[in-house]
């Protein structure tokens, strides 16, 4: 059980306000959660999913008598949002939010908030690219990596009860200052994300003049561009406020994107290798669980009849067998009816028994050490 909490409101109902509120509707330690939204569309249909103890109609009412304050809102937003609230705040308040930039955050709210309110930053390295409440979801939190970012005013006992309430719902707490998190999220997060928007512009240009490119797009492009399909205001909310250090991160990958122009227009065929290697060995370390003997992590990549229940069928098999997949995956090389299947198993020798038991169920499995 997590920290106590008689009442927490959450302002912002949509997939990660929404998914908080259903995580903690769980928790015994939290006894009443109590949302609201500026929608009225998004509130009626928080009411209508059960989303939250009770869904009000002002952020006021959602912030009075409350110990805890989650704002879910746009990044943008969120000055505004606390400002309209900040003389109706509980003394004592722990305030909290969930956007994936921190610095602009944090100097907005400080420059705002009344003594007697205790704010600590948080970004959950978790979502989907299913926007709204509708998707919300109770599991969305677990097992996720979430960031807390304290600064030398921050209260030690409020992040310690904030901490304690995540770890009650399953979420995995790090902690980093602000500007190291916004740093970091500029080369792993929002960066990516207009890399996947400049792949998938220069395809849809280009699928004006060739009708069936989309049809050939394998499931490496798809990979890349799935995140494509996020949120737009969401997006552009996020690239504006941490505009300083994505353009920073933007240039260093400009240098490597010319280093590669370079290697081609050279014929270096070598260091154009040693780039592919390079690139090789830091993915596979990157799919590697902390202290996991990387040496010993085996894949095992099988041909799958693209329909439902398939994965299903592959795992129950492998747990009856007491071995536990490190990692799983499915791409569609084209458009079909076919998958490959990627497992990860640790241990050659359960690798070998995985192996033998789906080639029984008529799987085509190769193996390989990872």
């Amino acid at each position: 059980m997590s920290e106590v909490f008689s009442k927490v409101g959450i302002i912002g109902t949509g997939l990660m306000g929404g998914s908080f509120a259903l995580a903690l509707m769980s928790d015994p330690g939290v006894a009443s959660v109590v949302c609201y939204d500026k929608s009225p569309e998004t509130r009626n249909e928080a009411r209508e999913l059960s989303v939250g103890d009770e869904v009000v109609e002002s952020a006021v009412d959602a912030v009075k008598g409350s110990g805890l304050v989650v704002f879910a809102t746009p990044v943008g937003e969120m000055k505004q949002a606390f400002s309209d609230v900040s003389e109706d705040f509980e003394k004592g308040v722990i305030v909290t939010d969930v956007g994936s930039v921190k610095l602009p955050v944090v100097a907005a709210i400080d420059e705002v908030a009344p003594n007697g309110v205790n704010f600590v930053g948080g970004h959950p390295m978790t979502g989907s690219e299913q926007m709204g409440v509708a998707s919300a979801r109770a599991d969305l939190y677990r097992d996720c990596y979430y960031i807390l970012t304290p600064t030398d005013g921050t209260n030690s006992e409020a992040f310690r009860r904030l901490h304690g309430l995540l770890t009650g719902i399953g979420a995995r707490v790090i902690s980093m200052d602000p500007e190291s998190h916004d740093r970091a999220m500029a080369t792993i997060s929002h960066v990516p994300h207009l890399l996947s928007l400049v792949l998938m512009e220069v395809a849809r240009k280009k699928q004006e003049k060739m009708k069936n490119l989309f049809t050939l797009a394998a499931g490496g492009f798809r990979d890349m561009t799935r995140i494509a399909a996020s949120s737009p205001d969401l997006w552009t909310d996020i690239c504006m406020e941490n505009k300083e250090f994505i353009l920073t991160a933007l240039a260093e990958y400009g240098e490597g994107m010319d280093e590669l122009v370079g290697f081609l227009q050279q014929n270096d065929r070598v260091r154009l290798q040693e780039m592919f290697e390079a690139a090789r060995h830091a993915r596979r370390d990157l799919s590697v669980k902390d202290g996991m003997d990387i040496e010993e992590l085996y894949e095992l990549t099988m041909p799958v009849t693209d329909r439902p229940g398939v994965i299903s069928k592959v795992s129950t098999a492998i747990g009856a067998l007491g071995v536990n997949i490190e990692d799983i995956g499915i791409v569609h090389p084209l458009e079909g009816q076919t998958g490959i299947l990627n497992l990860k198993i640790l241990g050659k020798d359960k690798a070998i028994k995985v192996s033998q038991e789906l080639a029984c169920l008529g799987y085509g499995v190769r193996m390989r050490r990872a």
